[in-house]
């Protein structure tokens, strides 16, 4: 165990009474144990570990008075949970939920490692000998979320569930992530799980919320067209820029800073409402919702139809903000969306996107871009009974075409029609088929690689992968201790964010093999962290202590902060962020913590924007070849 993390793990420890500590002791031991178990590909093993572990942190939290109902009694009942599920692994017993109740259960995300529940919801009559519909709901927000206490559903709304024959996930969404970045995963993790562990019908999952998880909601629904059958979002808003209004009123969305626009409007459902196309929604709201008003609702429903699509739209006249707490909002929207089965060949596909992480619509995928910073739009239709493709595309340089799912004619030739230019596909023409849009052919082989999904930015992308922190321990005793306290500061955020203590190390102590199997967070310069010494001189922006230079700009000042991501030189699959200088964000609000990182920002501790984050000075994006483009980096407050 490494100094930091012995230390971390010491400020942990907690005061408990000694049959609670001899039990939790039992437990981690146990767990201890487990780590070694030869079959962890078991279903024993993988059903039963993440949940042992989930365990130990509620009796953690539980002896520090984590939630005010939960005594030393119950931390002693989250042991013994823990102390069967690992007797099950040893007995070869996979844990599954039961029928007619919300089970607790849990994964080990990949990303920080941490253990982390999901709940799931089977009905009376359920038979793991057919396949049952999915519904995924998203919850809302409660600053005091945590897994002692989290944001469930009541016995009543379960059974409008059962009642319309369908299974309940209630992903927990890694606290109130908007399920956004590391909460969209945790939802994506969580289903994939219970497709793999359950008899989940793929043709019928669909995606409900309320409130916060109402966006989240039209985000999943509209970021990932061709993964749900139908959306039911309630009361949640559509338009961050009328709606945020952080610590002072938003300006108009064309005087937001373009970096910010961009990373506003790529999770901004108003923004991918074109990629409702040939997708099934239903909106509800209360008329007089005083937290988010039902202009919100109304605003997408109203854009939609612009474009031809319609999206059913029901208000609740005279009601506030709370219509999930009661049933009819559930009954509407389960007994509605029960109906429709996923089409995964539709004949037409309308798909935005702003970035590579989200690639795919249906039968189409987007491989690449012509240029990073700005939405591609692509449209694609099949006529003539699957005898023409034609296509237009604003952005693009290669397209996908899963030819297996879309409805073309494969027994004659494919007329192709690109931009206006005619191809042709052979008839027995099977799998995936590119089609390149632009000539352009990128160098093989080339340093950086060019911008791709899974290594496109920005920095809240790094927190989505496998990732460490590293400490830098090459400086004065008093930088060590500065970037020790760094460290202890930033894991602390997350956990308070994400619930989940990330991996810590320090840079005398990272593994190569720990170089090719995380990205790495690097704190410190090349002076103070000898990975950054390695990496720096690979990266486009000049790093010094409180000095900063990005092209011909030169920027300098105790009140400096950094933070830098690019692909790892020495792991080209992976990436490294670079944090130096002044700490990030010290009035963002946790949930909204990294929401507003571009790929790199130099920024000051002095002033603060409206939206709560640090001023900043230079901040902006990569080209799709990971390289400095002025067009894409912004100039705001002067050097101090």
């Amino acid at each position: 165990m490494s100094r930091v993390v012995l230390a971390f793990w010491l400020l942990s420890v907690v005061t408990v009474p000694c049959g609670a500590a001899a039990e939790l002791e039992e437990l981690e031991a146990a767990i201890a144990t487990l780590a070694a178990y030869p079959d962890q590909d078991s279903l024993a093993y993988r059903t039963n570990y993440p949940y042992a572990r989930l365990q130990v942190k509620k009796a953690k939290l539980c002896l520090r008075g984590g939630v005010w109902m939960y005594k030393s009694d119950s931390a002693e009942r989250f042991v013994q949970a823990g102390l069967d599920a690992a007797e099950r692994i040893r007995a070869d017993e996979p844990l599954f939920a039961a029928p007619g109740a919300l089970s607790e259960l849990a994964y080990i995300a990949d990303n920080d490692g941490s253990a982390q529940p999901y709940y799931l919801y089977l009905p009376n009559d359920y038979s793991p000998d057919r396949t049952w519909p999915l519904i995924v709901f998203l919850h809302g927000y409660v600053p005091s979320i945590s897994v002692l206490d989290p944001w469930v559903l009541g016995d009543e709304v379960l059974e409008v569930a059962g009642q319309n024959g369908c299974m309940l996930l209630i992903p927990y969404g890694r606290r109130n992530t908007d399920f956004q970045g590391v909460g969209e995963v945790d939802v994506l993790q969580s289903m994939e799980l219970v497709k793999e562990l359950y008899p989940v019908d793929p043709d019928r999952i669909y995606i409900s919320g309320v409130s916060m998880g109402g966006m989240g909601a039209w985000n999943m629904f509209l970021r990932h067209p061709g993964l749900y059958a139908a959306a039911t979002p309630m009361c949640g808003h559509t338009d961050m820029f009328r709606w945020w209004t952080g610590l002072q009123p938003w300006p108009p969305r064309e005087q937001v800073p373009g970096f910010k626009r961009w990373l506003v409007e790529w999770d901004n459902p108003l923004d991918l409402v074109l990629n409702l196309r040939s997708q099934h929604a239903f909106v509800q709201h209360g008329e007089h919702d005083h937290l988010i008003p039902a202009a919100q609702s109304r605003l997408l429903v109203e854009a939609a139809a612009e474009l031809g699509i319609v999206v059913k739209h029901h208000e609740f006249e005279g009601s506030s903000h709370y219509i999930y707490w009661d049933l009819p909002c559930f009954v509407n929207a389960w007994s509605w969306t029960k109906d429709f089965t996923l089409k995964p060949s539709p004949p037409r596909i309308d798909y935005k996107t702003y970035s590579l992480e989200y690639d795919t619509a249906f039968w189409l995928t987007i491989e690449d871009f012509e240029q990073w910073g700005k939405p591609a739009t692509v449209s694609a239709q099949v006529t003539e009974a699957g005898g023409v493709l034609s296509i237009t595309t604003e952005n693009v340089r290669l397209l996908q075409v899963d030819a297996e799912t879309a409805p073309l004619n494969r027994r004659g030739p494919i007329r192709v029609v690109v931009n206006g230019c005619k191809r042709a596909l052979p008839a027995d023409v099977g799998g995936a088929v590119d089609i390149p849009i632009s000539p352009e052919t990128p160098a093989e082989g080339r340093w950086p690689p060019r911008k791709r999904k899974g290594l496109c930015g920005p920095i809240e992308e790094v927190f989505d992968t496998p990732f460490i922190l590293v400490q830098g321990t090459m400086g004065s005793r008093e930088q060590d201790a500065e970037l020790a306290e760094a460290v202890k500061r930033w894991a602390e955020e997350w956990e308070a964010f994400a619930d989940g203590w990330p991996r810590i190390t320090t840079d005398v102590e990272l593994s190569a093999q720990d170089v090719q199997r995380y990205s790495l967070v690097l704190f410190g310069t090349p002076g103070t962290n000898k990975w950054v010494a390695r990496i720096a001189p690979r990266l486009p922006i000049r790093i010094g202590d409180h000095i900063y230079q990005v092209g011909e700009r030169r920027y300098q000042g105790e009140s400096l902060g950094l933070a830098v991501c690019y692909p790892n030189p020495l792991a080209a699959d992976r990436y490294v962020l670079i944090l130096a200088g002044e700490p990030w964000g010290e009035r963002c609000a946790i949930n909204h913590k990294f929401d507003l990182l571009p790929d790199f920002i130099i920024y000051t501790t002095e002033s603060f924007a409206y939206d709560g984050c640090n001023d900043y000075l230079c901040a902006g994006f990569f080209d799709m070849k990971w390289e400095l483009d002025p067009q894409l980096t912004w100039t705001g407050k002067q050097t101090p």
